[in-house]
């Protein structure tokens, strides 16, 4: 399923706006999520517990595109999918 389905928002300057942070965090949970139907279902349906159980769709339609992708950035370090950085790594 193409990405441009799932951020089809009106071309408004808004819209544009909330569509480019829309594909910024598919693209970070594509770093998460190899599968793009399970990365698809996620970011519409999957309440995310540390954001007010709330879904990354509706958070990014809500301007929050920032705490989602902090919350994806977590998820990777957890994973053990990207090093930890500053003097907490050693």
């Amino acid at each position: 399923m193409p990405y441009a389905r799932i951020v089809d928002i009106h071309s408004t300057v808004e819209g544009a706006a909330r569509k480019s942070h829309a594909w910024q965090v598919l693209r970070e949970a594509a770093r998460v999520e190899p599968d793009e139907s399970a990365r698809i279902a996620w970011y519409r349906d999957d309440p995310i517990a540390g954001l007010g159980l709330l879904t990354a769709e509706s958070l990014v339609a809500a301007g929050r595109y920032e705490d989602v992708l902090a919350f994806l950035r977590g998820v990777k370090t957890d994973l053990g999918l990207e090093p930890a950085r500053g003097f907490g790594s050693f």
